[in-house]
């Protein structure tokens, strides 16, 4: 427990001197109660000139949460690939679309059918090594279909669709080997003459002029990273440049030879989505969570929490004695507090493919550990915060001022604040150190004055 003299504290009148002393007094009786109520907490002796305190000893607790779902099937993108987190082992991401018919295609029976390439936009973003070389898709055919209300996201109580997955490749070889450079380009991904038959075949029959049509024939594809992949997560725009995302047929007219035909079955925007996974989540600290509604104490994780939004991994944090504050009177009021929770360094990587959440995003919770209304929207990552003991380590600062000045005026319950990637549909890992840790530990301080 220490003393502080904020600038911003107001001065007392010399009249108000007499009485703080006597408060002071009352407050050190307080401090040494030994009700369960009163563990951890203690004033300092007050400052007459400010008549100000500095609370830095409340209790906190922390767990590792895990989220029940995260919706993907709204965004933009796919996302392909594997890494190796050094926290989390392993981590997968897959990908799954529905093709979409923009007009009947039915070709005339002369037409022969050249070859067919699966399209896919690629953005800058990358997660993981980029300096190492990955196979990047693997692209396989579902056997079942995706409904439009069904696996729209990436779930830690998802089974991954490994039984919907064909078993046989579509490419025609296997793609090259390549850095996940962030100037990579538009993948051109050459599909079996099995498929381009197939698809020539069914067009010609007069079995693709509707989309029930095509989907009852084609479920949709799978992308996949190949099994020795071990280097990053690549998204894919499937929205990029007006829709060139898609399976282009190339085919031509043998009186014609010189004229390139094509038609392209696009990615159906209502139905594709994305599963990430973590691969070998038995071998790690985050064995136990095993539904949405598990959570770990800080204590069983080398007091340290974990946030990675895909994962569906949260923190949460409680101070469960805040309404011990009552026992010092109506007369104080709080008028800062501020929460610092920082990254130990031991999880900190030293390139920025593997960079933490640039923000977070502070939420109420209840005992269900369900998202509740926003309490702090955007804490910056930082990487020169200052803790209390004056050292500059990484890490997130924000404001807990409402949180607790609600719950002490009984306007939402102490039930605590979630802690999640702002980004939630991107792969983003950060590690938070814990309460009790010796180094990086996460800390609450709590100004408050007397009226």
């Amino acid at each position: 427990m220490r003393r502080n003299n904020p600038a911003t504290s107001r001065p007392l009148a010399a009249g108000w001197g007499r009485l703080l002393l006597g408060l002071s007094l009352l407050l050190v009786a307080a401090s040494c109660s030994t009700s369960p109520a009163n563990i951890g907490i203690g004033l300092p002796s007050v400052d007459a000139s400010t008549g100000a305190y500095l609370i830095d000893t409340l209790t906190l607790r922390a767990y590792t949460v895990l989220r029940d779902s995260v919706v993907t099937s709204t965004s933009s993108s796919l996302l392909v690939g594997r890494y190796q987190d050094p926290q989390l082992g392993p981590i997968k991401a897959t990908s799954y679309t529905t093709l979409s018919l923009n007009s009947a295609f039915q070709p005339l029976q002369t037409l022969i059918a050249d070859s067919v390439v699966l399209v896919l936009p690629t953005d800058t973003y990358r997660y993981g090594d980029t300096t190492k070389t990955q196979t990047l898709v693997d692209v396989r055919e579902l056997s079942s279909f995706l409904p439009t209300t069904s696996f729209g996201f990436a779930s830690p109580k998802l089974t991954p669709m490994t039984r919907w997955v064909g078993t046989t490749s579509l490419n025609m070889p296997l793609p090259t080997p390549r850095r996940a450079r962030k100037t990579l380009g538009t993948l051109r991904l050459r599909l079996s003459n099995a498929y381009r038959d197939r698809l020539m075949s069914d067009g010609k029959s007069g079995l693709l002029t509707t989309q029930e049509q095509l989907d009852r024939k084609y479920q949709g594809l799978a992308l996949l990273p190949d099994a020795a992949d071990a280097a990053s997560l690549v998204r894919l725009n499937v929205a990029a440049n007006g829709g060139t995302a898609g399976v282009i047929l190339y085919y031509h007219d043998p009186a014609d030879v010189a004229t390139a035909l094509s038609y392209t079955f696009g990615i159906n925007s209502a139905r594709h989505f994305y599963q990430v996974e973590q691969e070998q989540r038995a071998n790690t600290v985050l064995a136990p969570l095993t539904t949405s509604l598990g959570q770990i104490d800080a204590a069983r994780t080398g007091q340290q929490t974990y946030i990675e939004g895909l994962l569906g991994l949260q923190t949460k944090i409680e101070i469960p004695y805040l309404f011990d504050l009552r026992n010092f009177g109506q007369n104080l009021v709080i008028t800062n507090a501020n929460m610092t929770a920082e990254v130990p360094v031991t999880t900190l990587t030293n390139t920025q493919a593997l960079a933490p959440p640039a923000q977070l995003t502070v939420s109420a919770t209840n005992q269900r550990n369900q998202q509740g209304r926003t309490l702090f929207a955007s804490p910056q990552y930082n990487p020169t915060v200052t803790n209390r003991d004056g050292i500059t380590q990484a890490g997130y600062t924000w404001s807990v001022l409402t949180y607790c000045q609600d719950v002490l005026a009984n306007r939402i319950p102490n039930d605590g604040m979630l802690l999640n990637n702002s980004a939630t549909t991107s792969p983003e890992r950060v590690v938070l150190g814990g309460p009790k840790r010796t180094t990086n530990r996460l800390q609450l301080r709590l100004y408050l004055i007397s009226k």
